[in-house]
């Protein structure tokens, strides 16, 4: 299955913008960097929330059509990576969202209102974030070891179909 360039971008956007917060949200919480890694957190984790909107939507807007036939264990195991993947990265991004708000963080472009980040939530918000993040590099990890394993016993071209330009010769 060949991938259109907005869902290709989308996917290497994610990746990079995990990336990014993965290494600016450690090096703050173990004081390897000063606020200013926590800024670029907040930004990245803020445009992540956007990026998120457009996958979900592009997303359910094309979805992948099926022959009928029963899907392979691989398969259904790659889908729920999958699903795994967008609901922990929406419940990620809206803990660390809300809990930044309740602490009135002057950082965030769109800050939620105190009605919504009640400030006694701030910390527990807080403390499931810091949780999720390890879930989340959890099941990076293993969408990645299944992309590794499409590049080295090749099915489909399946990796290769997630860069651009899209290959001419799939």
């Amino acid at each position: 299955m060949k991938y259109s360039p907005t869902v290709i971008i989308n996917h290497w956007l994610t990746f990079g913008l995990i990336l990014g917060m993965a290494g600016s949200g450690l090096a703050y919480r173990y004081e390897l960097a000063d606020k200013g890694a926590m800024l670029a957190h907040q930004w990245m984790g803020q445009a992540l929330i956007v990026v998120l909107v457009i996958r979900i939507v592009t997303r359910l807007a094309h979805r992948r059509e099926t022959d009928g036939t029963t899907l392979s264990a691989e398969d259904r195991l790659a889908h729920l990576v999958h699903l795994a993947l967008y609901a922990v990265l929406l419940v990620y991004v809206t803990t660390g969202y809300v809990a930044a708000s309740a602490f009135q963080d002057p950082d965030l472009l769109w800050p939620a209102g105190l009605a919504f980040a009640r400030s006694d939530m701030g910390e527990q918000l807080l403390e499931l974030h810091y949780a999720l993040k390890w879930v989340l590099l959890s099941l990076v990890a293993l969408h990645v070891v299944g992309a590794l394993k499409h590049l080295i016993l090749p099915r489909e071209n399946a990796l290769m179909n997630m860069t651009l330009p899209p290959r001419k010769d799939i």
